[in-house]
C-alpha cells in the first residue's frame, strides 16, 4: 500500500485492452493502475496497446515485448496482475549464476518469475493471475505438471496462492471457463488472517467469498510438490492418468489442499447478448 494516498498500485502485465484494470478501478477507486505493457508479437500493428492507450492514456504504458524490460523499469507495486498466455512451461535449463529457473524462450510464465524473482523484497505483495481452465490438467503426457511448477515457483518467491477454476457463467456473468490464481505474500495483511487453511478454501477467503461453492464429495485431496522447479518439471505426476489438482484450491509452503467445487450462487443473471454493441452501431471495418 501507498502511505500516502493509500492506493494500491496495480502492474498489469499482458494487459490486452485493459480488461483487468477496468475490473479493478471500476470496483474501488483504491486501485491505481501505474504501469502496464501490452505487445502482440505476431503482428506490427499494435490493435490492443492502441485500445488501452486511447482509453487510458499513454503514461506508464509500455508497448514492449515484456521479454526485452528490464525488472528496473517496472515501478514497484502492490499487485501484480495479468492474464498469461498457456503454453507449455516445462524448464529448460537451471541458471546456476542465480540459482534461479529458465523456460523455454519465449514462455512468458518465466517473465512473470523473472520479475517478481528480481524485484526482491520490494516483490508486490499481491499477485491476481488468469489463465485458460486446461492449466490444471496439462500436458497431457504430464497431467498437473505446468500448474505444479506455477505453484512452486510462487511458493519458493514467498507467496500463498489460491485458485479456482469458474465458469462466470455459473455466476451469473457472460464470460466461461477461465483459471484465477490469487497470490499473498506471507508477510501480507491477506495472508496473516489465513489460521485454517481448509476453512480458508471453503468459507474465508478471498475465492470462496467471492464465489461461493459446495464441495463435490471424495474429491478433497492434500498432497505436497516436493523437489527443485527442476525436478517439478521432469517427474510431477508422472505416469498417472489424472491431475491431483480439484478446481478449487490453496497452497501454504508447497502444501496443497484442493477440491472439486460445485458453484452455489443464486442471484441475477446476465448473458453476452445483453453486453454486446448493437450492430447497427459496429463501423463495417469491424
Amino acid at each position: 500500500m501507498d502511505n500516502n494516498n493509500h492506493n494500491i498500485r496495480v502492474v498489469e502485465l499482458f494487459a490486452g485492452v485493459g480488461g483487468f484494470r477496468i475490473g479493478l478501478e471500476g470496483a474501488s477507486d483504491a486501485y491505481e493502475t501505474i504501469w502496464s505493457d501490452q505487445w502482440e508479437p505476431s503482428t506490427k500493428h499494435q490493435d490492443a496497446s492502441l485500445v488501452y492507450v486511447a482509453r487510458f492514456g499513454r503514461e506508464g504504458h509500455c508497448n514492449r515485448d515484456i521479454n526485452t524490460v528490464p525488472t528496473s523499469e517496472i515501478p514497484d507495486h502492490d499487485l501484480l496482475v495479468g492474464g498469461f498466455p498457456c503454453q507449455d512451461y516445462s524448464v529448460a535449463a537451471t541458471l546456476s549464476r542465480s540459482g534461479g529457473i529458465e523456460g523455454k524462450k519465449g514462455v512468458l510464465w518465466w517473465q512473470i518469475y523473472r520479475i517478481l524473482d528480481e524485484k526482491g523484497e520490494k516483490r508486490p505483495q499481491y499477485l491476481f493471475l488468469e489463465n485458460v481452465d486446461r492449466i490444471i490438467n496439462s500436458p497431457a503426457t504430464q497431467r498437473g505438471r505446468d500448474f505444479a511448477i506455477i505453484l512452486a515457483s510462487l511458493s519458493d518467491l514467498g507467496y500463498i496462492v489460491e485458485w479456482r477454476v469458474i465458469n462466470a457463467a455459473d455466476y451469473g456473468m457472460p464470460q466461461r471457463r477461465r483459471t484465477y490464481i490469487v497470490g499473498y505474500r506471507k508477510d501480507s495483511t491477506v495472508a496473516r488472517r489465513i489460521e485454517h487453511v481448509k476453512d480458508w478454501l471453503y468459507y474465508d477467503g478471498v475465492m470462496a467469498n467471492a464465489f461461493p461453492f459446495t464441495p463435490k464429495e471424495n474429491t478433497q485431496s492434500d498432497f505436497t510438490i516436493e523437489g527443485t522447479i527442476q525436478e517439478v518439471s521432469n517427474c510431477f505426476n508422472k505416469g498417472r492418468q489424472n491431475t491431483p489438482f480439484g478446481n478449487a484450491g490453496i497452497m501454504v509452503d508447497r502444501q496443497v489442499l484442493s477440491v472439486d467445487a460445485i458453484p452455489d450462487y443464486e442471484g441475477p443473471i446476465q448473458t453476452l447478448g445483453d453486453i454486446l454493441v448493437n450492430e447497427q452501431f459496429v463501423p463495417e471495418e469491424f
